[in-house]
């Protein structure tokens, strides 16, 4: 064994560590095509970080495209029943600059079918666990898609506003905020909220504390309380990487609608793991189920392995 283990690269390594604790969960590995009918993605763009394809012509004539993302695929299958997966698959995607595809491996789980808190906390603290795996200099941060997604609700305007304010929150552009905030002439509590929004990140205790203040329907205060339940079951486990939350965070992926996070590793600029729940795409596929999961990106983690001396 100790052969095999000296021949692995550090992600064939963790690759197996992480299977091992996905299977130990009650998690089967799923296995998918590397492509499916284009007309299937175009159906459902807005579900996709981007609307760029790769697609070409099967020898029966069909257009067929490389998948550009696993969740979209194993939702598509789902037939209602509780499905308990992980995957170790490639996606081709445009690169960060948008100049060329790229293939990008990732290991990801999924869990859909009739969820409770406790399955949600399960997926919450898999995805720390995951982290942790790969570097004790790890972080999860976690918001709440209800949050912000319902304080625009009440105190947007329009639709321009509240596109513009999502984009201002996630960098936590508070100059700009108070700017988008005037030139709208919103109220002063309004004004006060949107421009406290970036600052509700830290320690769990101190921002849902901070977040209570801003409960202006009951609506708001569900998300707080599953933030804070998730929050307290994280504190239970062992193996997880250090836990934030941050209640600016924006899913850039549209199909997310509830409890979201993001991963990073100390020396690695962007996040190596996303998740989150995403009911609105089942429903829009017509599925009359729940679901929740995550990805974990190695092209992401290819900086960080060349760091530390490894190859990914």
């Amino acid at each position: 064994m100790d052969k095999i283990l000296r021949v692995l690269k550090p992600d064939e390594i963790l690759k197996l560590k992480l299977r091992s604790i996905y299977e130990e969960h009650g998690y089967r590995m799923y296995r998918m095509n590397c492509f499916e009918e284009y007309g299937f993605y175009l159906e459902n763009k807005n579900f996709l970080l981007s609307d760029s394809v790769i697609t070409f012509t099967d020898l029966d004539g069909r257009l067929l495209a490389l998948k550009p993302d696993v969740t979209l695929s194993i939702v598509k299958h789902a037939d209602g029943n509780d499905m308990k997966l992980y995957y170790t698959e490639n996606v081709y995607r445009p690169d960060r600059n948008k100049r060329s595809f790229k293939e990008i491996a990732q290991i990801g789980l999924e869990h859909i079918g009739r969820l409770d808190c406790e399955n949600v906390c399960q997926v919450v603290a898999l995805a720390a666990k995951s982290l942790k795996e790969v570097s004790e200099n790890s972080i999860l941060e976690i918001g709440h898609c209800g949050f912000v997604g319902t304080l625009l609700k009440k105190y947007s305007p329009d639709m321009g506003f509240a596109k513009e304010m999502l984009a201002l929150i996630s960098q936590k552009n508070v100059s700009d905020i108070k700017k988008l905030c005037d030139s709208t002439f919103l109220s002063e509590e309004a004004f006060n909220i949107f421009v406290s929004l970036p600052s509700l990140h830290g320690d769990a205790e101190t921002v849902i504390d901070r977040a209570r203040k801003l409960c202006v329907n009951t609506e708001i205060e569900a998300s707080i309380n599953e933030l804070e339940t998730i929050c307290k079951e994280l504190n239970k486990q062992n193996g997880i990487c250090n836990v934030k939350l941050d209640l600016s965070l924006i899913g850039e992926e549209e199909y997310y609608n509830g409890v979201i996070f993001s991963g990073y590793v100390k020396g690695v600029p962007a996040r190596v793991l996303s998740g989150g729940r995403y009911d609105a795409l089942l429903e829009k596929l017509g599925k009359d189920c729940s679901a929740i999961g995550f990805a974990l990106y190695f092209d992401e983690l290819e900086q960080f392995y060349s760091n530390i001396g490894g190859n990914c």
